[in-house]
């Protein structure tokens, strides 16, 4: 008998690790493909943020450049004697100092009056050359943009040679009628070119070509990579498309030749360039397989131009699964055998009746932990399991005990927590409230300055002004931000009910407010709101409502797009929205608008914010007894929509001394 349960029991414990382990490799097998492909895609992300950082650093470098260059004597002596082959000379050996492929001067109706390099072409006009237009009207900007043949040719050198190329076949990718590609993409930059006084006199621009660029993605890739190597060939690989055709690369094909006007395959091209998305998948790239990444390339008016692309060889990611399968297998086999030996012998010893135990384990079930089963005399299973089962009893009253002082010390460790909880929030608005103080006396100097109230202020001297100011904006937003997190945290943002004009109460004053930004936005605001409608609710507190919903709109709305104010009444609700065009959000980042320090895209420096506007704003409204939503059309508008409950009351206005006083700074 004592033969056949321990045969038993080994054969039960044998089918559980069988299962167990047929478990545990197909967990395994999942768990580490899982954690291959997040490392890989996360690589790949991160290796196409730093190529576009490089791409932006030549453009910042562009920018500079025609901002110094166009403030010089150099350029202004130039418009003086344009024809003068000494000025054009000295152009010329700065383009060629900073590496730059083209530099031009135009006056102030686009007509080009200079160009430094052969055949030095002048006469033609470029008014309708963004780049150049928005310099006329006096604002520098630089970005990527697509040449035609005859405007290569005309800024000089070999350019148009350049670019030309001659599309190569390549497998799967979307028919195209044409077979060869005149036309350039280029990096370029404009700045206003002004005289002493001020005066606009004329814009100054700048370009480096991006086809057949290989110093350019080779550097790219030496930043992104640092020139890796895997078994004899370079890790990863970088490319600059434009529209589908590879113009500047690093791929190379069977021959050794750099893979220009190969084009990329027609799964690419609907998702990158006709849908203007990204791509991250692993594709087969002239010879072999990558963990790829495209990212859609736009102009100054946000059309998709062309791709950039990085890719890191995916044998390395594959090697490294199958490495760590071949060691997890030897692990567990050798796990595996080590288990069902340590059963054999778990089970030869667990044989016997173990009836005289179950009275006992049943007094314990109900609480008795002092319990003490007499050892047999015996020596054989019964004396082994009756001395683990006193072994276990002792144990469980040990643990006990144990998970006694845990709780005690789990609640000590909550009250601390509370505590430092505490202290964070007393903190948070405490800097919060001193900062407003500095930031006042540094944003009234700031507004001085710029007012001329103190002396007139030279181009730059203004353009540095401006930036303070804008700088100081934001930093006032952020602090008003924080305090009212402080406040919410806390519980300490009260609300102040009266009956309000919603129009004259709220929405003017805002509207007034940010006129400064909504002139330089060109922003067309479109108030359907109607006098005397009356809601009921906080003045301050729905101002900031309002506010940091038109800030978000001017924020990331359409430069010259336009911004709608409605009102609507619907079962015993106020329903108020705030519409804009713009570039919209995905449904996956919408889900993310009110979540706290949410932050859905990169920030430019001129437009960072706290991540806190719309979470504020939620808790403000869900206060009044509103909710708050948003909806979206992805690339070309999004909508704020709130409520609030009709009512009307009749009712002194409480005390918001504190907040009101605080506030002071920020209105």
């Amino acid at each position: 008998m004592k033969n056949r349960l321990t045969k038993r029991i080994f054969l039960n414990f044998v089918l559980v690790i069988v299962l167990f382990g047929i478990l545990c490799a197909l967990f395994g097998t999942w768990l580490i493909n899982l954690n291959i492909l997040d490392e890989a895609q996360r690589r790949v992300s991160l290796d196409l943020g730093s190529a576009w950082s490089v791409l932006e650093n030549e453009l910042d470098r562009l920018h500079l450049f025609v901002n110094v260059l166009g403030t010089g004597k150099r350029v202004e002596a130039a418009y003086m004697e344009p024809g003068s082959q000494w000025h054009r000379s000295e152009l010329e050996a700065a383009r060629i100092q900073f590496g730059f492929d083209f530099l031009s001067l135009t006056d102030t109706k686009g007509k080009v009056i200079l160009r430094a390099r052969e055949p030095y072409t002048t006469g033609d006009y470029l008014f309708n050359d963004p780049f150049v237009n928005a310099a006329i009207k006096g604002k520098a900007t630089s970005g990527f943009a697509v040449l035609p043949s005859s405007r290569l040719k005309a800024e000089g050198g070999n350019l148009e040679e350049t670019a030309f190329m001659v599309f190569e076949e390549t497998p799967k990718a979307k028919v195209r009628a044409k077979t060869a590609e005149t036309s350039g993409m280029v990096l370029i930059a404009a700045a206003p070119v002004q005289d002493e006084t001020g005066k606009t006199i004329g814009t100054i621009y700048a370009g480096l070509l991006l086809n057949r660029n290989h110093a350019l993605v080779d550097k790219i890739r030496s930043i992104v990579f640092e020139n890796k190597m895997y078994e004899g060939r370079h890790l990863g690989t970088v490319t600059i498309f434009q529209w589908d055709a590879r113009i500047a690369t690093n791929v190379t094909l069977l021959n050794g030749n750099r893979a220009i006007g190969t084009r990329v395959s027609q799964d690419v091209y609907d998702k990158v360039l006709e849908n203007n998305l990204n791509w991250y998948d692993r594709a087969f790239v002239v010879k072999d397989w990558y963990l790829s990444a495209y990212d859609p390339i736009h102009d100054m008016e946000g059309k998709v131009i062309g791709i950039l692309y990085v890719g890191v060889l995916a044998k390395r990611y594959d090697d490294l699964k199958w490495g760590l399968w071949r060691l997890y297998g030897l692990l567990s086999a050798g796990a595996g055998l080590l288990v069902l030996l340590v059963g054999l012998l778990f089970s030869r010893r667990l044989t016997g009746s173990i009836g005289r135990l179950a009275e006992a384990a049943g007094k314990i079930s109900r609480g008795n932990l002092d319990l003490k089963v007499k050892e047999p005399d015996t020596d054989d299973e019964i004396r082994d399991l009756t001395l683990a089962f006193n072994h276990m009893a002792g144990s469980l009253k040990d643990r006990e005990e144990k998970l006694k002082r845990a709780n005690q010390d789990l609640e000590d460790m909550n009250i601390s927590l509370q505590k430092a909880n505490r202290n964070y929030l007393d903190m948070l608005g405490f800097v919060s409230h001193e900062l407003k103080n500095t930031l006042g006396v540094v944003y009234t100097s700031a507004r001085v300055l710029n007012s001329g109230m103190v002396g007139n202020l030279d181009g730059p001297q203004a353009t540095l002004v401006q930036n303070i100011s804008k700088n100081i904006d934001t930093a006032v937003r952020m602090t008003r931000n924080y305090l009212d997190l402080a406040r919410i945290e806390k519980g300490e943002l009260k609300l102040s009910p009266a009956n309000l004009d919603i129009l004259n109460d709220v929405v003017a004053p805002v509207i007034e407010e940010l006129q400064p930004v909504i002139s330089e936005r060109r922003v067309d605001i479109q108030n359907t709101l109607t006098e005397k409608l009356i809601v009921t609710g906080d003045k301050d507190l729905l101002r900031i409502v309002y506010k940091n919903f038109l800030d978000n709109a001017l924020k990331y709305g359409k430069q010259g797009g336009s911004i709608k104010l409605g009102h609507r009444a619907d079962k015993g609700f106020h329903i108020f929205e705030v519409w804009n065009d713009g570039e919209g959000l995905s449904p996956d980042k919408m889900e993310k608008l009110f979540i706290k320090f949410a932050r859905l895209d990169k920030e430019k420096a001129s437009s960072r914010s706290t991540g806190l506007g719309l979470f504020i704003s939620k808790d403000i409204i869900e206060k009044h007894g509103g909710t708050v939503r948003a909806e979206s059309k992805e690339g070309e508008w999004i909508n704020f929509i709130f409520t609030l409950p009709v009512s009307t009351i009749v009712q002194k206005q409480g005390d918001s001394t504190d907040k009101k006083k605080d506030d002071i700074f920020f209105q």
